[in-house]
């Protein structure tokens, strides 16, 4: 059972960054990127959903674990497995399409070297749409109200979508520091920011977590 789950979050994430990287930092999609992120998300939530409740995030893991929908092992397998799934995602991107990252790499054309990124802003952009994104995940996958239903992984792809059109130029809309990982292998941004992004959105996740926590009945939550 746990080795399912691991792979399936491993294929998942593997996928998922690969998507980020072909459509949006590589530029194939160009506008269209948060589309096709988003409904590449939509169905990768629902292949894997089932198996082991998509979350090809470690922040999103935090949540579940924080409110008790996860044992500690596991969730420490998680965040393994969905890591090690965007860093092999980013590595095959550079196969597949290594023009646009060497131009990063070359030209120093990271984010954090953008003439318009501001830390602060790009800071809150993290943190407001990591906690929107759990926000959603823990009320469609976890409350019991919504739990079992069938258009989670809608409502997982459409928040995401939303969040890269809405701060993608702000920030570089990770909300996830598995994706982190491949941001920083193809330098689009740097230790520094690396270690900032992952943070801000674990906390978001925790308090997303809290404030769930704080409405949804414990006798009412779905463990």
């Amino acid at each position: 059972m746990m080795k399912a789950k691991l792979i399936t979050e491993f294929i998942g994430t593997f996928f998922l960054y690969l998507m980020i990287s072909l459509s949006a930092v590589a530029g194939n999609a160009g506008d269209f990127a948060p589309l096709a992120i988003g409904i590449g998300l939509v169905a990768i939530c629902f292949a894997s959903g089932q198996r082991s409740k998509a979350h090809f995030n470690p922040a999103v893991t935090a949540a579940f674990l924080t409110t008790r929908n996860q044992p500690a092992k596991e969730s420490l397998f998680y965040c393994i497995v969905t890591i090690a799934g965007a860093a092999l995602a980013a590595y095959v991107a550079l196969i597949i399409t290594p023009a646009p990252f060497q131009a990063i790499i070359d030209n120093g054309t990271g984010l954090q070297h953008s003439e318009n990124f501001e830390l602060i802003p790009a800071i809150l952009s993290e943190f407001l749409f990591t906690f929107a994104l759990v926000w959603v995940i823990l009320n469609v996958a976890i409350a019991k109200g919504t739990a079992g239903n069938e258009f989670y992984g809608i409502a997982i792809g459409f928040v995401v979508a939303a969040g890269v059109f809405s701060v993608g130029s702000i920030s570089g809309a990770s909300f996830n520091p598995a994706v982190n990982v491949g941001l920083l292998i193809h330098q689009v941004i740097d230790l520094k920011l690396f270690v900032i992004y992952s943070v801000t959105q674990v906390f978001a996740s925790l308090v997303a977590t809290f404030i769930f926590n704080s409405i949804e009945p414990k006798s009412e939550a779905n463990g």
